[in-house]
C-alpha cells in the first residue's frame, strides 16, 4: 500500500518543481510594472519549443490499483490543479541517472521510492525529466487539471489504438503488472481529503458500495417463515482470540500502558485459559448452541484447540489474529488473508468454517464479495438490522448476513458502558424480550468474548438470564449456521436434522 502524503515543496523536491503562490526566483528584470514580483523562468523546465496545452477533467474510480506508469525524458510535463478540489498524484522518483541501480533496474521504476500525493487545489507540479508518474486521480470529487505537455507525447499517446505498454514520442509507458509479481495499490484519499481539510466541503463517501454493503453486493431478503414460528432467535457468538505479543489490545485498565505490559496482557489470556473453559461448561449445562469465531493462531495453543472441540460448538472464522485487520490490505492480500485463515482452522479443527467475523471489523469493500467465493455462509459484518438478510454478488453468488448486535455485546456493555454483570444481562434479556413482543421475525447475535463475559460473575450471570430466555415463548437459540435453514425443536433450540432432535433437546424443558 502507498504512502498517501499531502505534497509541499520539500517532499516533491526530487520528483519535480512544486508550484503554489510562492514566488520562484523573484527579481526579473522587466521595466513596465512596478508593483509585480517577477520570478524568472524554471532553468529546467523544458517543452522543446512545441509546448502545447489542455485541460481535463477527471472523475472518481473504484479502482486504487496502480496498473500503468510513465516517464519522459526529453521534456518536462506540468499538472496545475485547477477549480476547488485536490487531486490524487502517484509519482516515482526518476531512476534513468541513478547510479546504484543496474541497467535493467534504471528501466523500471523503484517501488519503494513511489508515493501518493494530494496536491490541493490551485496548486501544482512541473515535473522533472524522468519523475515516473501516472495520470491524476480523483480525491472523490471531480478534479479539473491544467495539463502542460509536448505535441510529439500527446500525440504518441493518441495515436494508440488501446491501451498497452509504449516507448516512442519521448513517452516510455509500461503496464506493472507484466513487470512485477505485486500490485502497488494506493489508499481511499476521500477519508484523507476530509480528514486535513482539503475538500471545500463534506460530500458523500460510499466507501462500501452504493448499498453499504461492500463493492458490488446488493440486498436480499430473506423469505418470511424463516424462524419456523418462532420471534426471536439468539444466536450466541463467542469471540476466541489472540493478540500478537507487544501490541496493544483491548484493556480492563487502559491507563496502563507501560511497556511490557503485563495487567492487560494477562485479562486477555485469562479468556483461553479459563474463561474459553467456564462458557463451554455453561452453554453445556443449558443445553444450548454457541458459535465460536476463532483467530486461527489461538487454536496453535493445544489446550485452546481440545477444549473447541470437546464444545458441540459450531466453529466460525474471525480471521489471524485480533491486532490485525483487513483494510489496509490488497484484493490478492484480503483473498490470500481468508483462506490462510479457513485453511489452518480446518487443519486444526477438522472441519472448514462456513461462518464469518473480521476481527475489529476492520473490513474492506470487498470484504464481502471474498467471503462469498469463500464458501462463507453465514457473515456477521454488519450491525444494521434486526433480521437476516442475503448479501448477493453477481459474480461471488451470495452469503446471509447476520446483524451482529453491538447493543447486547460484551464489549459495548462492560468495557464502553461500564455495566456491572447484573446489568449487563439484565440489558440483554430486555432487549431479547421487547423483540419477543414485535411484529416479525428477530435476530440477536450475542457477541462475547472469552475474557469478559467468560469472568466468574459474568457466567453466573448470563446462566440464570440465558436459562429465562430458553424458556421464553417465541424465542429459540441456534447457531450462525442454523439460524435461518433449520427447523426448530420444542426445547426452543434449532436443530440440524430431524434425527438430533432428541439429542439437541436433553435436559431442556418442552
Amino acid at each position: 500500500m502507498l504512502d498517501l502524503v499531502i505534497a509541499t515543496r520539500e517532499n516533491t523536491e526530487k520528483l519535480g518543481y512544486f508550484v503554489d503562490d510562492t514566488v520562484v526566483n523573484p527579481g526579473l528584470g522587466i521595466p513596465y510594472y512596478k508593483t509585480v514580483i517577477e520570478g524568472a523562468n524554471y532553468e529546467h523546465a523544458d517543452w522543446k519549443d512545441q509546448a502545447c496545452v489542455r485541460t481535463s477533467q477527471i472523475h472518481w474510480r473504484d479502482d486504487h490499483n496502480v496498473s500503468w506508469l510513465e516517464r519522459h525524458l526529453e521534456m518536462t510535463q506540468a499538472f496545475i490543479v485547477i477549480g476547488k478540489n485536490p487531486g490524487l498524484f502517484v509519482l516515482g522518483e526518476p531512476t534513468h541517472d541513478r547510479e546504484d541501480l543496474e541497467e535493467k533496474q534504471r528501466a523500471l521504476p523503484d517501488p519503494n521510492r513511489v508515493k501518493a500525493y494530494i496536491i490541493p487545489a490551485g496548486m501544482g507540479l512541473i515535473l522533472k525529466k524522468g519523475t515516473w508518474h501516472d495520470f491524476p486521480v480523483s480525491c472523490g470529487p471531480p478534479l479539473s487539471a491544467f495539463i502542460i505537455n509536448t505535441e510529439e507525447v500527446v500525440e504518441a499517446l493518441a495515436t494508440m489504438p488501446q491501451a498497452a505498454p509504449m516507448n516512442h514520442g519521448d513517452c516510455y509507458k509500461l503496464r506493472l503488472s507484466e513487470q512485477w509479481d505485486f500490485t502497488l495499490r494506493f489508499p481511499d484519499p476521500r477519508p484523507f481529503i476530509q480528514k486535513h481539510g482539503l475538500a471545500p466541503q463534506p460530500f458523500p463517501v460510499p466507501l462500501m458500495g452504493q448499498e453499504g454493503y461492500g463493492a458490488g453486493m446488493h440486498r436480499e431478503e430473506v423469505a418470511a417463515g424463516w424462524a419456523k414460528g418462532k420471534k426471536v432467535v439468539v444466536v450466541p457468538v463467542v469471540n476466541v482470540e489472540v493478540f500478537v505479543p507487544g501490541s496493544r489490545g483491548p484493556a480492563i485498565q487502559p491507563h496502563l500502558q507501560s511497556t511490557p505490559e503485563v495487567a492487560n496482557r494477562g485479562w486477555r489470556d485469562y479468556g483461553n485459559t479459563r474463561g474459553l473453559k467456564r462458557l463451554v461448561e455453561m452453554f453445556k449445562e443449558l443445553g444450548l448452541p454457541a458459535t465460536a469465531v476463532i483467530n486461527s493462531e489461538a487454536v496453535k495453543d493445544e489446550d485452546v484447540a481440545k477444549v473447541l472441540k470437546g464444545s458441540g460448538w459450531e466453529f466460525g472464522a474471525h480471521g489471524l489474529n485480533n491486532s490485525s485487520g483487513a483494510s489496509h490490505m490488497s484484493r490478492q492480500e484480503e483473498e490470500a488473508y481468508f483462506k490462510q485463515t479457513l485453511d489452518d482452522l480446518q487443519e486444526t479443527l477438522g472441519s472448514r468454517p462456513q461462518t464469518w467475523l473480521t476481527p475489529g471489523f476492520s473490513v474492506t469493500e470487498r470484504t464481502p464479495e471474498i467471503a462469498a467465493k469463500a464458501g462463507i455462509q453465514a457473515l456477521l459484518d454488519f450491525v444494521d438490522d434486526d433480521v437476516p438478510f442475503y448479501l448477493k454478488h453477481e459474480e461471488a453468488g451470495r452469503t446471509l448476513c447476520l446483524p451482529y448486535c453491538m447493543e447486547t455485546n460484551d464489549f459495548s456493555c462492560v468495557l464502553a458502558k461500564q455495566l456491572d454483570a447484573r446489568q449487563y444481562v439484565q440489558t440483554i434479556e430486555d432487549h431479547v424480550r421487547q423483540l419477543a413482543k414485535e411484529e416479525g421475525e428477530k435476530v440477536v447475535c450475542l457477541g462475547m468474548h472469552t475474557f469478559v463475559a467468560g469472568t466468574p460473575a459474568r457466567v453466573l450471570a448470563l446462566t440464570e438470564t440465558l436459562q429465562r430466555l430458553r424458556e421464553l415463548p417465541g424465542v429459540a437459540f441456534a447457531t450462525a449456521a442454523q439460524a435461518p435453514r433449520r427447523r426448530v425443536g420444542a426445547c426452543g433450540v434449532f436443530q440440524r436434522a430431524r434425527r438430533g432432535a432428541r439429542k439437541c433437546c436433553e435436559g431442556l424443558r418442552t
